[in-house]
């Protein structure tokens, strides 16, 4: 499961020493598909801001539609770019839009941007 690493990421302490804003967009077909819905809040308590996408909602589903790369693409809310670090999981349908996306904010393209 590649929300593993961004799991462990997050409750390793990612970020809690420092005054930094993370999101984190979570993109799949739908929330039965979602895993670690149960730790959001306790994420959200660390500061980390979620943004589920689904690209095959049902009916009810209010939240953000489609797939997680045009989500961050429409966010764009990256104050300063060249301070902005991205960590991608997923396939490489997903990884390589959301990475071009991310060039053509001209976030940093060094050790702060990571594919797992």
């Amino acid at each position: 499961m590649c929300g593993s690493p961004i799991r462990s990421l997050i409750e390793s302490g990612f970020g809690e020493s420092e005054k930094i804003d993370v999101s984190l967009f979570y993109g799949v077909r739908n929330l039965q598909r979602m895993a670690y819905q149960e730790r959001f809040s306790d994420w959200e308590s660390r500061g980390i801001k979620i943004i589920p996408v689904l690209s095959r909602p049902d009916d009810q589903w209010t939240g953000q539609r489609g797939y997680v790369q045009n989500a961050f693409s429409r966010a764009k809310k990256v104050i300063n770019p060249s301070s902005t670090g991205a960590i991608l999981c997923g396939h490489k349908q997903m990884t390589e839009p959301s990475g071009k996306s991310m060039v053509s904010l001209k976030l940093s393209q060094d050790e702060t941007t990571y594919k797992i």
